[in-house]
């Protein structure tokens, strides 16, 4: 199921995997902050992305990870087209260590996967479409016209409500996502708890 789990750690990294104009909409200094919690693990994880560098469609990508006692940061080189967007393609994956910056072979994504740990779940089966609806969402301040699917699924044993919220007017795409038991136990969740632009 790596296919499946890389479509969902895509749809909750940076760019969405959706296609765009060839010019990058991220600017250096834009930033975001997503927590993921649920039953699937003790401590939630607070993820944080932002720009650091942008060259031309390049740009250099500082990610920080915090899970109760645990933290972990690095970096993430790309080319910011749609078909690396849609592939997930990472030109250079360095991950930082006491001040130190070691690059990372990542091959077949496997590193990036494991930096991620704890943001994604991987499904037991493909996800089925149930619905498709236009919603509103607020983020902080603002809200945005999104798109929300509903999916059943199977992760962790049970059959559950996969629902994704997206928004092409939100820069980082990504608004929400949850995995929810039948009976309404939440077993994961994605949520935005800040974004904008610290230079």
């Amino acid at each position: 199921m790596r296919r499946a789990a890389l479509w969902l750690l895509c749809s909750f990294a940076f760019w969405g995997c959706k296609a765009m104009p060839e010019t990058s909409k991220y600017e250096v200094g834009d930033y975001v902050v997503y927590k993921y919690y649920g039953s699937y693990r003790p401590e939630p994880v607070i993820l944080t992305e932002k720009i650091l560098s942008k060259a031309g469609n390049k740009l250099e990508i500082l990610v920080e990870w915090k899970s109760g006692k645990e933290s972990r940061s690095w970096k993430q080189f790309v080319t910011d087209t749609p078909f690396n967007r849609k592939n997930n393609v990472i030109d250079k994956l360095v991950k930082i260590e006491n001040g130190k910056e070691i690059e990372l072979p990542n091959k077949d994504n496997l590193d990036v996967f494991k930096l991620y740990e704890g943001t994604y779940l991987m499904p037991q089966r493909s996800p089925s479409l149930v619905k498709e609806e236009k919603t509103t969402v607020a983020i902080g301040k603002d809200s945005y016209p999104c798109r929300t699917r509903v999916y059943k699924t199977k992760v962790l044993g049970s059959h559950t409500e996969m629902t994704v919220t997206d928004s092409e007017e939100f820069k980082w795409t990504h608004v929400s996502s949850s995995y929810k038991v039948s009976k309404g136990g939440l077993i994961y969740a994605a949520e935005v708890l800040d974004h904008g632009n610290r230079k």
